[in-house]
């Protein structure tokens, strides 16, 4: 009867921490819109590892005209990159998932953003449904306290994520 009684308070401390993380995890939430197709979070850098982003970009089609049988070969200018992040506070819309695993290109080389431990980071879903980083764009910020932040400058992260969205986000058609 005691093991019984343990196995079900065990349980029942389970299921509360759960909700307790789900519940945190959604009041961190600045602002959320289903119809924009952007996540905005605070990430800790887990990995970026490189890839070949030109590997198995050719594809078979039919000619729409002739009807002939084509190769078309898409050519990437950019570096490719695997990165996989801890999501420590979703700031616009919500990652479900504790981390988050996204492709980011840069014309450039290696992605600024690896040069920090914690950044916010923009990314967008693409038509499969993976998670694609917005080139370019990402802030450094650092812990101040527990589940509190700001830019490195002592900027908060609301100021960091409208000045962002107000100039880039707009300008790429994000926001309108």
């Amino acid at each position: 009867m005691k093991k019984n009684l343990l196995y079900c308070l065990l349980v029942l401390i389970l299921f509360s921490s759960c909700n307790v993380f789900i519940r945190k995890h959604q009041t961190q939430l600045l602002e959320e819109n289903k119809e924009i197709n952007l996540y905005a979070f605070i990430g800790k850098r887990i990995s970026v590892t490189e890839f070949n982003p030109n590997k198995d970009w050719k594809t078979l089609e039919i000619d729409s005209i002739t009807g002939d049988t084509i190769f078309r070969i898409v050519y990437s200018m950019d570096f490719g990159f695997k990165a996989k992040y801890v999501v420590e506070k979703n700031i616009f819309n919500t990652i479900e998932k504790d981390t988050v695993t996204f492709r980011a290109y840069d014309h450039y080389g290696r992605p600024n953003f690896e040069n920090y431990e914690y950044v916010i980071l923009y990314l967008s879903k693409n038509e499969e449904g993976d998670y694609i980083h917005q080139k370019y764009q990402y802030n450094p910020v650092k812990p101040i306290g527990k589940n509190k932040w700001s830019g490195l400058k002592g900027e908060t992260i609301k100021s960091l994520f409208e000045e962002k969205k107000k100039n880039v986000l707009e300008a790429r058609g994000i926001f309108n």
